[in-house]
């Protein structure tokens, strides 16, 4: 366990993660130092450093941002993360969720598995709260679900009793140095975790190394089930845990292929702790996460969706191919995170209309050689798209890209996506 001393940890940056840990250090009596590029407001007592310097440190441990790189911290110091140093203290059952795509989605099934087969479950990382804010009321029989990032695996690979891997695409190749570099970080989640959970149709996935493994698949596995391993697959029409049926795929609420694999990565987490009665439930209740895919209204016959939460092409393609193509009309674009959009090309190749906003417009536009509708502003890809539909077509934000050009998060795109359709109903356009 970390030996915390007072006075020597600093904590580099102080966003979410880094100031539910100051908020815990502080009622712990321990003294510390936050270090940020541009003057933020810190607790009484907390001592900043801000500017050009803020990278060179003098304390003997420091918790980085997840967004900050190892290598730029300058110093002779143990470089930690707040979710890392987390989970070494919680005592409970731990589940660690990563992958590229349906990360949240997947948290979420998790918990909600848990709390309905009876258990004292929590949900944080990514999605939740930051979990050392939580650290306390954390008892040995309660179970963790924490969203895990490659930059939080980056450097971190903790000690978790069930890690899951839903896929691997391109993905934040603007902070990591490559795609190699990028699947190392989430190679890590599986490094020291008791069973691996793991998408068996994703080639890169499927070869993690874990002692024990538990597989989903889209397909049906029955020839594999002397493998050694256990499966969670799709047997004609039905959701099976190796042998066992569980429930048919059509009582699942989430649309889409992709969803289905969350639902199946999900089982094979807690079907051995639950039984049948929790999954089964919870798959046909469950029927989104906030801004993925989420039905915001109808105007004039034509339905508003929301998943603003899809930051990569790929998140875009499941999304759009969720729907009836010849239907939607889609709005994409925002900040590039470095990624290549060519395998938006086919899906877009067959959508109604395509409305493309942001920074990277262009290069977008460029990759699905297709006609598309360039605007400025969000309100002028709202109003195109919708006057670019017909009674019963969907207008979809999936941006395929990150939010940062132009708004703080997804979060707040998406609300203000939902403003203005409120504002289109409401007949203010």
């Amino acid at each position: 366990m970390l030996d915390i001393k007072s006075g020597d940890i600093s904590l580099i940056g102080y966003g979410i993660s880094n100031r539910a840990l100051c908020n815990y250090f502080l009622k712990k009596g321990i003294s510390l130092t936050v270090r940020c590029p541009q003057e933020c407001e810190l607790p009484e007592g907390v001592k900043g450093i801000f500017g050009n310097e803020y990278l060179n440190v003098t304390e003997k441990t420091v918790f980085r941002s997840p967004g900050v790189r190892p290598n730029l911290i300058n110093g002779e110091c143990e470089i930690y993360t707040e979710i890392g140093y987390a989970l070494e203290k919680a005592p409970s059952f731990k589940i660690g969720v990563t992958g590229s795509d349906g990360k949240t989605t997947t948290s979420t099934l998790i918990y909600r598995m848990l709390m309905r087969g009876g258990k004292n479950a929590f949900l944080c990382g990514n999605v939740g709260s930051a979990l050392i804010g939580i650290a306390d009321k954390i008892g040995k029989g309660d179970y963790v679900v924490a969203e895990l990032s490659s930059f939080q695996l980056f450097d971190c690979a903790p000690f978790l009793d069930v890690a899951a891997v839903t896929n691997i695409t391109e993905n934040h190749l603007d902070w990591h140095k490559d795609i190699s570099e990028y699947i190392s970080a989430k190679k890590n989640i599986v490094k020291n975790a008791k069973c691996a959970v793991l998408n068996y149709d994703d080639p890169v996935v499927r070869n993690f190394e874990c002692k024990n493994k538990v597989y989903f698949s889209l397909r049906d596995c029955t020839d594999k089930l002397n493998s050694g391993f256990d499966f969670v697959h799709v047997v004609n029409g039905q959701v099976c845990y190796n042998d066992v049926h569980l429930f048919p795929v059509s009582r699942i609420c989430l649309r889409g292929d992709f969803n289905v694999q969350n639902v199946l990565c999900a089982v094979g987490c807690v079907y051995k702790i639950t039984g049948k009665a929790p999954v089964w439930r919870v798959a046909g209740e469950f029927c989104g996460v906030d801004n993925r895919m989420q039905i915001i209204d109808t105007v004039n016959g034509v339905t508003f969706v929301n998943s603003a939460i899809d930051s990569t092409p790929s998140r875009t393609v499941k999304t759009l191919g969720a729907f009836p193509l010849n239907r939607v009309c889609c709005i994409l674009g925002g900040y590039d995170k470095n990624l290549s959009y060519g395998c938006l090309e086919g899906v877009l190749s067959q959508v109604k209309s395509v409305v493309l906003c942001g920074e990277n417009k262009d290069k977008i536009s460029a990759c699905v050689k297709r006609q598309a509708i360039k605007v400025n502003t969000l309100g002028e890809a709202v109003l195109a798209a919708y006057k670019s539909a017909a009674h019963g077509d969907f207008v979809i934000l999936s941006p395929a890209s990150a939010s940062f050009d132009m708004f703080k998060n997804y979060k707040e795109k998406a609300n203000c996506f939902k403003e203005l359709v409120r504002g289109l109903k409401n007949g203010e356009n």
